[in-house]
């Protein structure tokens, strides 16, 4: 018979698990229900359908790391009582984030229910508990397909994450029907920052007993978030609104799937009302569940509640939605999961690994909203792109005013937005009105996207060396590569270090070649006094999901001459020249257009640039302090003639110091938890497959037509004539810093790094 604990921290927690257990028991399990926390909230729990077996509670003055580690001596003497086979638990409070490292530890296998649920709050972005207590499972039990998608691009194993449903449907059913009671209006906010702006919380209140008055309908509202906030703020109720002070956890689980509007900021409370059928409006952006909004059983309104009037009318009109969870028994379906667990032999049953060395909480990353800035500022200029019907830039303000905004950031006459960094690129070949045949001469270390632009407008890329120590291009390895044929230079100011362009720009002067400065990675470096992107004739940017800013994808093209403004401009507009008097397709061009929601992304990040290239530059100055007696490494720092932006932190690592080298050292660094980069990429750009057999396509083999190396061996560029490129790509760890690292996530990376440059010196 299988031995469940079941590890509840909450109420909200108790409530959804209890048909979970009640499946259990009735198929004869035996199931412990190990309660943290105080005794009126395990009465709650017992009114709510779960009855603790055990139960402890950390003390008042318990915080933090002193919590969590009541928390974890608890769960141990519960085991030891209680021996389980597997441990199921939901949430993210402190129990759910000791019985992660409890059963890590123990060897046990943890279930995590209702897994997978990130809002972009605080709880995900700055603390990080969701994906925390996660991460610490070795199955993950979800409601949704969004949920599974997350969990596995976070990199969990798709093979253990199952979609089962949601178990509240379940748990309200077991409630049987509420009493009938007259309508009213459910207010329930939970999170602090309802209590953060006494303004905000004023006209959100002010508004929802306006909206509740004009329908004749009064407001109850739940006490325990709001009664502190209204204390705090000094702020005294509206007329038509009553604090509940004396509901108990199922006086507020009935209030509010008896009412006829429920108005809350609570991703809890979300699911409830979809399930209930309660029409739900949302003040929190943060804390939007997508499924709920998806299925339109949740509308949002806006912390001030600026749309609530005809949301409220909207809500009041509409037949409930159907709850976007299905009609599965998740009970039924997490059992299932559960019996095969137990079920599977020792040697085949997944369990937790110990724990590595220099293990912890995931670090930020600049894939999602953990290493990210983006938050309300955002969103709320993408809601006012939305509500005023113009998405197309052609006839919108939101990318002419980024525009504007970022040739002013930069110091340029002109930027011109686009859709991709490549875009950006692309525009600033394309711009230069090239030849067929021509030759431009780039970096073999970069992305494809800078170099099949050059392919396409006719001419032909051709990959100067670079500097081994900075994998920067310089003026003697471009110089090694100009003929006849080149027409013009790129560089690529890689990772942020810029290049030195100052004997660069003075080759390109001699030989009249315009310079193209990519800075796709380099956004806020700077080169004396002067950022770079303004000594070059053209300038591109990307706003792809890891740059400095972002839009997910976008880019942006900058010049100070007029006359390639135009052409810019022309290029990304299908050379339609919107405008003008009699306008016209005037030559070959694509739509490369920044939509609206983009723009609205893009003018919200763009203020926010200065302090995010100042916080990496922190980052990189804290790493490199706690690195700087580590042998064998060679850590990035300014240049003697600028400043670096750290898109990256690439640093490079002596092999005869560090047997191995950056491969042998990444690969500890990846076991110990850190994400890094050893080489960064594999091969240089002219080793991929279509520059290795350039009569693949057209776009590759046409160019070579009106050029000499049509004549000469195949492929025309091969390693050994590259060893910079090749000992800058060998001895290179990249590791992906971001403006949301914190002290804590520099020093265990840095201890990462140092315990692993340690064992390979001892060999």
């Amino acid at each position: 018979m299988a031995r469940v604990l079941v590890a509840v921290g909450s109420c909200s927690d108790a409530f959804g698990l209890a048909p979970l257990v009640h499946a259990c028991r009735a198929a004869h399990w035996t199931v412990d229900v190990a309660w943290f926390g105080d005794a009126d909230g395990a009465r709650d729990a017992a009114a709510l359908g779960l009855r603790p077996t055990t139960s402890g509670a950390a003390l008042p003055e318990q915080t933090g790391a002193r919590r969590d580690a009541a928390a974890i001596d608890f769960l141990a003497r519960t085991a030891e009582l209680l021996p389980p086979d597997l441990v199921v638990t939901t949430g993210h409070g402190t129990l759910a984030r000791a019985a992660g490292t409890w059963s890590l530890d123990a060897g046990v296998p943890l279930v995590r229910v209702d897994a997978g649920q990130r809002s972009g709050d605080a709880a995900d972005r700055t603390e990080r508990r969701r994906r925390a207590a996660d991460h610490a499972a070795t199955h993950w039990c979800v409601a949704t397909d969004l949920q599974q998608l997350e969990l596995a691009r976070e990199g969990l194993p798709t093979s253990r994450i199952h979609t089962v449903g949601s178990l509240l449907p379940a748990a309200l059913a077991a409630l049987g029907a509420p009493a009938p009671v007259p309508p009213f209006v459910w207010l329930a906010l939970e999170h602090a920052d309802a209590g953060a702006d006494a303004t905000a919380l004023g006209e959100l209140l002010a508004r929802v007993a306006a909206a509740a008055r004009a329908h004749g309908l009064p407001v109850h509202a739940a006490a325990p978030g709001l009664a502190p906030a209204l204390d705090r703020l000094a702020i005294e109720l509206p007329a038509g609104i009553e604090l509940r002070r004396n509901l108990d956890a199922r006086g507020q689980l009935d209030a509010a799937r008896r009412a006829r509007v429920l108005v809350t900021d609570s991703a809890g409370y979300q699911a409830l009302a979809a399930v209930a059928g309660v029409p739900c409006l949302l003040a929190a952006v943060t804390t939007a569940r997508p499924e709920t909004v998806r299925s339109g059983a949740s509308q949002l309104v806006g912390a001030r509640g600026e749309r609530l009037p005809e949301a409220f009318d909207r809500a009041l009109q509409r037949q409930p939605a159907p709850h976007p969870y299905g009609d599965r028994d998740a009970a039924a379906a997490i059992r299932a999961v559960l019996d095969a667990i137990v079920a599977a032999p020792d040697d085949a049953r997944p369990t937790p690994a110990p724990a590595p060395a220099g293990a912890g909480p995931t670090l930020p990353s600049d894939g999602d909203h953990t290493g990210r800035t983006l938050g309300d500022d955002e969103v709320a200029l993408v809601a006012v792109a939305i509500r005023s019907g113009t998405l197309n830039s052609t006839r919108g303000t939101f990318v002419t005013a980024f525009e504007r905004a970022f040739a002013r950031w930069l110091g340029t006459r002109h930027a011109i937005a686009c859709n991709s960094g490549s875009m950006a690129v692309h525009a600033a070949i394309a711009a230069l009105g090239l030849q067929p045949g021509d030759e431009v001469v780039t970096t073999p270390i970069t992305d494809m996207g800078a170099l099949t632009p050059i392919l396409y407008e006719g001419a032909v890329p051709v990959f100067a060396d670079v500097d081994p120590t900075t994998r920067n291009v310089t003026a003697a390895t471009i110089a090694a590569q100009l003929t006849l044929r080149t027409r013009a230079i790129v560089v690529t100011h890689l990772f942020g270090l810029p290049c030195d362009l100052a004997a660069i720009l003075a080759l390109a002067r001699a030989r009249n070649l315009p310079v193209i400065e990519d800075c796709a990675q380099a956004f806020g470096a700077t080169i004396g006094d002067r950022k770079v992107g303004t000594f070059g004739r053209i300038a591109s940017f990307s706003l792809q999901q890891g740059k400095h800013i972002t839009t997910g994808e976008g880019g942006i093209v900058a010049t100070d001459d007029d006359a390639l403004a135009r052409r810019l401009f022309l290029f990304v507009n299908k050379a339609w020249g919107y405008g003008d008097p009699k306008p016209d397709h005037t030559f070959p061009a694509l739509n490369g257009r920044l939509s609206e929601l983009q723009g609205a992304v893009a003018l919200a990040q763009l203020p926010k640039l200065d302090d995010v290239v100042r916080r990496r530059r922190a980052v990189a100055a804290d790493l490199r302090a706690r690195l700087a007696a580590v042998r064998g490494l060679r850590l990035p720092d300014d240049p003697p003639y600028g400043t670096h932006a750290y898109w990256k932190f690439a640093f490079d690592v002596d092999a005869g110091v560090l047997p191995g080298g950056a491969l042998a050292l990444g690969k500890r660094m990846q076991q110990a938890g850190i994400n890094c980069v050893p080489r960064y990429v594999q091969k240089p750009a002219f080793e991929c497959a279509l520059f290795q057999d350039w009569r693949r396509a057209p776009v590759t083999w046409l160019p070579l037509q009106h050029n000499p190396r049509r004549d000469g061996p195949m492929p025309p560029f091969t390693r050994d004539g590259y060893p910079g490129a090749t000992a800058g790509l060998e001895s290179v760890v990249v590791l992906p810093i971001n403006e949301r690292y914190r002290p804590d996530d520099t020093a265990r990376v840095a201890a990462a790094i140092a315990a692993a440059a340690e064992d390979l010196a001892r060999g």
